[in-house]
């Protein structure tokens, strides 16, 4: 399986990268970002824990009981995570930043949860024991996982027999925002029509903290489409009890077409489930 990445510099030389920037800066005004989107780590937290009834409670409404004991694989600030914590048994949550665990302890102890952890996991295998888990629960992730393949078979390990993983997750890297910029950048394609370096250089020039990137795989997009994600998880030994595309504005019949159909997959929502 290879993840899609972009070469840099732009083929052409620096004329063509001149060009590229300059038309995504003319479709940047017709399409203006919202700097409301940018948020600090406490506000993110603050932000997935009211958005967590709807997004985590989708989840929770899927399983036969709350007496359940729940991984949230790439927990990010913690929110969600927190949430999860008053409804279920117990909750861990685990990420790969360092900095975002940092937030979602403080945030734990700041409202005095006490059957929820965090666990930072730095890639490889998870710090967390076989069948530990009833289920896994995930937002927004598995478009950063770089190992998919390793990912999958992990979660597989983790979980009882019979347990679920229950995700949503999206835009995916050839859906219109597949860049993931919305606060600097909110062009549909953005980085299909006008490449890496002409996205880096909007988001340089619109934050303190400068970028670079050689690929996409830099920022932390994988670039892998529908099929690839569904070849991992069955790999892994899941039964795929859902695995459906999530279309952009609703056009399902386009995003089920061979070619075109990934240009139109917004995400993708999934069950999972480790046999028994």
């Amino acid at each position: 399986m290879n993840a899609v990445s972009d070469t840099s510099p732009i083929p052409g030389g620096r004329a063509l990268g001149r060009a590229r920037l300059a038309l995504l800066w003319k479709l940047d005004a017709r399409f203006p970002p919202d700097p409301r989107a940018f948020l600090n780590a406490g506000g993110q937290t603050t932000r997935s824990m009211t958005l967590a009834p709807e997004v985590a409670g989708r989840y929770l409404s899927q399983l036969p009981s709350t007496e359940v004991d729940i991984l949230d694989f790439g927990c990010g600030w913690g929110g969600e995570t927190l949430w999860l914590a008053q409804h279920a048994r117990s909750v861990t949550g685990v990420d790969i930043e360092a900095s975002a665990i940092a937030q979602a302890n403080e945030a734990r102890r700041a409202h005095g949860v006490e059957n929820c952890a965090f666990v930072q996991a730095t890639g490889g295998p998870l710090p967390l024991a076989d069948r530990s888990f009833d289920a896994v629960f995930s937002t927004n992730v598995f478009e950063h996982v770089m190992d998919l393949d390793g990912a999958f078979r992990e979660l597989y390990r983790v979980l009882r027999p019979g347990g679920v993983v229950l995700s949503r997750f999206g835009p995916l890297f050839f859906s219109p925002q597949g860049y993931h910029l919305y606060w600097a950048c909110q062009v549909p394609y953005a980085h299909l029509l006008c490449g890496l370096d002409a996205v880096v250089a909007l988001r340089n020039a619109r934050c303190k903290g400068r970028r670079t990137a050689a690929s996409w795989q830099d920022l932390g997009l994988n670039g892998y489409r529908y099929r690839e994600f569904k070849r991992a998880a069955r790999d892994a030994g899941f039964v795929l009890e859902r695995f459906d595309r999530i279309p952009v504005r609703g056009l399902s019949w386009l995003a089920a077409l061979p070619v075109i159909g990934d240009l139109l997959t917004f995400g993708i929502d999934m069950r999972l489930r480790r046999p028994c």
